[in-house]
């Protein structure tokens, strides 16, 4: 909790004329906490309260606040501040709901019954596009046709329908809303495509199709994969060629246009988004508010809605967990049973990295043995090793050996080094860099070389988080490549940019690399489309060094080799399976989990459980 949250319980408690109670305050801070967990609500079971207070309280003493504040809510003594009533601008709810009790603060609760009246509005609206089973079963068999289908194995083979991605298609064709969940592998992005080609098909305007994402990256991200998919078509039509140079992804932010004078968005009801169909990728990543004020944009009755995630990786950093509480389970979520497709096919050759995967996902702990960093850096394909973490001594000599090996001496298949590489971008002239055949050659060999690696880290502070993994690698390369640092940076920095800047076209989560010239200029360079954009480093939005980056800055990413670092601390909050999990599923070669065994094992023991208060 932030010293924030700890003057507005004080601020809460003197309003309300409630300064002597503990038991009011203890739960206002339980109430900050498990809102800074993710959940949108604290549920008021006896037990289960005792034992969060006793996080910070002995059992017995935890134990009489509990009951104490129990007591003086049956009896209403907190009527200046809390309401059963969500419409009274009190502001904290209670909530009772068969035999359950919860406590939200008011902003939560409303959106959590404005999401539910919303996305029931989407489950029983009438299709806007109505396709004749027959004619779905056309388009179906067109997308994979031999001249029209898309081709992604290196020999150049079709895509073969898939009964699980066929089936997707079906959905999204015959409802208004539909959801599809794949893991890594499983296609969910050259289904994406195949959906888009056959709604074109069928009529849509490619005009009329917005694609949202979360983050700036992920959007770009959905562009590039369009464009990249309808390039292996052998013979596209003319709605492929229309997709492919009409569409474009953006962040819900800036498709909802924020209003930032006002902290509002300009498209809200009764003002929709004017399309006629939505799809949504990495919908794990938004939050119920988010995911709130977008539903509210858009118009059920004119707009088809397609989400696509996994439901099995991180949910959102802010509160909720609404992507993955659409997935029918038991007598969960009913009403989506007949609105999702989960992909169950996996197209990896990494067979061992995918199980991995999935026994890490299912709590189990895989069989090992601890391996020395030295023999982990040999590993074959898809292969994985675990390394005990040492000393912080041995730490920084693994860390030389990583950064020695993949950019200092790892060579591409055209024999250059990444520091040969930058040193020859570094002698051409800016323009020419990303303009000229001979200039983009380079920076195609620069960034193969920045997508083949990654180090992820849980936790940014630390030694074993990303600031100072970072400054480490960052140190060390510079000595390699025998040069002077203009403050943070040098000629060969990765870097990430943590902000949208609309003007510039950089959003966060872009990774780029800094490339100084003969006159000492430090520019960096960012990838577009198979083009490059480049922009001297002192006009950038902000921006931090990304040879290491944490794990939830990596989804939706995928690189050759990862070593992923568990923190210090073995009881750590952010130990658990979806953390490991999405870490896992980054790598599709080699893998390398840097830890405690002790800190795995607890990441295996916890799963993420956000209360949401039975939101569908």
């Amino acid at each position: 909790m932030s010293a924030l949250d700890y003057l507005t319980i004080d601020d809460l408690c003197e309003l309300g004329g409630y300064e002597n109670d503990p038991g009011l305050y203890a739960v206002l801070m339980m109430l900050f906490a498990v809102l800074q967990e993710g959940s949108l609500c604290l549920d008021l079971d006896k037990e289960k309260l005792s034992e969060k207070l006793q996080g910070f309280l002995n059992k017995e003493k935890a134990g009489e606040i509990t009951t104490q504040f129990l007591n003086r809510l049956e009896n209403r003594r907190y009527e200046n501040l809390i309401s059963e009533n969500g419409n009274s601008y009190l502001p904290v709810v209670l909530e009772r709901c068969k035999e359950k009790r919860r406590l939200y603060f008011q902003k939560f609760y409303v959106c959590k019954n404005s999401l539910r009246d919303r996305m029931n509005d989407f489950l029983s609206a009438d299709l806007s596009l109505k396709v004749s089973d027959p004619d779905i079963e056309s388009l179906i068999e067109a997308v994979y046709s031999e001249p029209l289908a898309i081709r992604v194995s290196e020999n150049g083979d079709p895509i073969v329908p898939d009964m699980y991605q066929t089936d997707a298609i079906r959905l999204t064709l015959r409802h208004q809303f539909g959801i599809v969940s794949g893991g890594p592998g499983t296609g969910k992005t050259s289904l994406m495509v195949n959906i888009l080609r056959c709604l074109l098909l069928a009529g849509i305007a490619a005009e009329n199709i917005l694609l949202a994402a979360p983050t700036g990256m992920a959007a770009q991200r959905m562009t590039e994969a369009v464009q990249k998919h309808i390039r292996t078509v052998r013979e596209p039509s003319a709605q492929d060629k229309e997709l492919s140079e009409k569409l474009k992804g953006s962040t819900l932010h800036k498709i909802l246009r924020y209003l930032r004078y006002k902290n509002d968005f300009y498209f809200r009801k009764p003002n929709y988004l004017q399309a006629s169909v939505i799809v949504a990728d990495e919908v794990s990543m938004v939050d119920a508010v988010m995911m709130e004020k977008f539903l509210w944009a858009v118009n059920p009755e004119k707009t088809k809605l397609i989400f696509l995630g996994d439901k099995d990786q991180l949910p959102s950093v802010e509160a909720g967990a609404v992507f993955a509480e659409m997935i029918p389970d038991g007598s969960k979520a009913r009403g989506f049973k007949n609105r999702i497709i989960s992909l169950q096919t996996c197209y990896r050759s990494g067979l061992n990295l995918i199980g991995l995967a999935k026994q890490v996902n299912a709590g189990v702990c895989p069989e090992y043995a601890p391996g020395d960093f030295d023999t982990a850096m040999s590993l074959g394909e898809n292969q994985w090793a675990f390394v005990k973490a040492g000393s912080l001594g041995a730490w920084k000599k693994y860390l030389q050996i990583w950064a020695q090996r993949h950019y200092t001496d790892f060579r591409d298949t055209e024999g250059h080094t990444f520091g040969e590489l930058i040193s020859s971008a570094g002698q051409t002239d800016a323009d020419q860099l990303h303009s000229s055949d001979t200039g983009n050659s380079l920076l195609r060999g620069i960034f193969a070389h920045l997508e083949r690696v990654r180090i992820l880290s849980l936790v940014r502070n630390g030694s074993y988080g990303c600031i100072g993994i970072n400054s480490l690698i960052s140190e060390y390369l510079r000595k390699a490549y025998n040069q002077s640092a203009k403050a943070d940076i040098f000629s060969g920095s990765v870097i990430m940019i943590t902000r949208n800047d609309y003007s510039k076209s950089l959003f966060n989560g872009d990774v780029g690399v800094v490339i100084c010239d003969a006159k000492g200029t430090y520019r960096a360079f960012f990838q577009r489309f198979g083009e490059y954009i480049c922009f001297p480093t002192d006009i950038l939005p902000p921006w931090e060094t990304a040879f290491a980056v944490t794990v939830h800055k990596s989804q939706g990413s995928e690189f050759d080799d990862v070593l992923l670092v568990l923190p210090e601390d073995e009881t750590h909050r952010l130990l658990s399976r979806e953390i490991i999990y999405t870490g896992i599923t980054r790598a599709k070669k080699r893998l390398i989990l840097y830890g405690s065994q002790s800190a795995f094992e607890t990441a295996l023991s916890r799963k993420i459980e956000r209360e949401s208060g039975g939101m569908w």
